[in-house]
Parts: structure tokens; C-alpha cells; sequence
């Protein structure tokens, strides 16, 4: 048995498998690629948000440095107040003892 052999459907088949195979290479490459450009992308996009995380975190830390210092200087007006009123209090009945000594007196 002699097989008769078409060598140029042969030489077809055998171009098809290696261009397909050239094509599918260049295919991952280029997958390769892009995924390496979506990495750097995303990499730059989550520096930056990390960057403004910080930067909120450390304003943050600023505001509540600042509310710690009013509520301290509060505390401090709160007792020179209530020291004021102490004082008032005791200025008044004074005032209420000498007029009633004045009073008397007259």
C-alpha cells in the first residue's frame, strides 16, 4: 500500500499549527504586558489614596490636638468663673452685713 501524500496541504496544515502558535504567543505576551501596565496603574492609584489617607489621618490628629487644648483652656475659664462667682458671693454679703450695720446706725 502506497499512501499518495499531498505535501502542499501537508506544508498548509503545518503553517496554520505554527502561525497559530506564533499567534497564541504574542496573545500571552501582550496579556503579560498589559497586566504588568494594570499592576503599575493600580500601584500608582493606591500610593496616591494611601497618600491622602495620611494626609486626612495627620489633619485629623492636628483637629483633635486642637479640641484637647480648647477643652483645656475651657477647664481653665470654667474654675477662674466659678472662682468669680465665689468671690461675688462673698462681696455680697459684705455689702449685705455693712448695710445692715449702716442701717442700725442711722
Amino acid at each position: 500500500m502506497i499512501i499518495d501524500v499531498n505535501y502542499s496541504s501537508l506544508i498548509s496544515i503545518i503553517c496554520t499549527a505554527i502561525t497559530s502558535l506564533i499567534a497564541f504567543l504574542t496573545y500571552k505576551a501582550n496579556l503579560g504586558s498589559r497586566a504588568k501596565d494594570s499592576i503599575t496603574d493600580r500601584v500608582k492609584r493606591d500610593t496616591t489614596i494611601s497618600t491622602k489617607l495620611d494626609m486626612v489621618l495627620s489633619g485629623n490628629n492636628d483637629l483633635k490636638d486642637e479640641i484637647r487644648g480648647i477643652n483645656d483652656k475651657f477647664d481653665i475659664m470654667t474654675e477662674r468663673i466659678a472662682r468669680c462667682e465665689e468671690q461675688t458671693k462673698n462681696v455680697s454679703e459684705r455689702v449685705g452685713k455693712l448695710e445692715e450695720k449702716i442701717n442700725k446706725e442711722w
